[in-house]
């Protein structure tokens, strides 16, 4: 018994640091952040739990020529959890975004017609959608701007309205992060 809990007191003093046996683990999200572990930090991520999260976007982005500071945070929270070893099914990270940033989800192709330059926010999708999260559009917003389907990045579900998907989704237990 007392080897079992300074085990536990060894596992719970262990830092997110992105170590296992003095060797990197690799990004779930390679060009996004990794969160800064600290002595003391209560929350950390958990690889016992099962997490089921919905990142929920309809702020434009602060900076156009970056990427989307939510898809940001979505795989810095992602290698957070792949550094403590905590794996989220493909499907329990989803992401949805609707109204004035969905211009984030345009294929390079359709946002250099549009806006003149390719999307900055292609490699972090194709990474976010590589490490399992699905990715939506509102299907209102979609139609509202005119998009062709082919526009979309290919990684993009096309969904009847964000209403619905934040709706479904939080009924099926998922937990909402929305954007600033």
């Amino acid at each position: 018994m007392r080897v079992a809990v300074l085990a536990l007191a060894v596992l719970l003093a262990a830092p997110v640091s992105g170590q296992a046996g003095g060797q990197a683990l690799p990004k779930a999200v390679p060009s996004a952040g990794t969160p800064r572990d600290f002595a003391g930090a209560m929350e950390k991520p958990d690889p016992a739990l099962a997490y089921r999260i919905l990142f929920d976007i309809s702020a434009p982005p602060k900076d156009k020529a970056q990427p989307h500071q939510t898809l940001q945070r979505a795989g810095a929270m992602l290698n957070a959890m792949a550094a403590s070893g905590a794996r989220p099914k493909a499907g329990d990270i989803a992401i949805v975004v609707h109204g004035p940033p969905d211009t984030i989800l345009l294929s390079d192709a359709a946002h250099t017609k549009r806006y003149g330059t390719p999307n900055p926010n292609r490699v972090l999708l194709e990474e976010l959608a590589n490490a399992g999260v699905s990715i939506r559009i509102c299907g209102q917003s979609y139609l509202g701007h005119g998009y062709a389907r082919d526009e979309l990045h290919p990684a993009v579900q096309l969904d009847l309205m964000a209403m619905i998907t934040i709706a479904n989704l939080m009924a099926r237990g998922y937990g909402v992060v929305r954007d600033n």
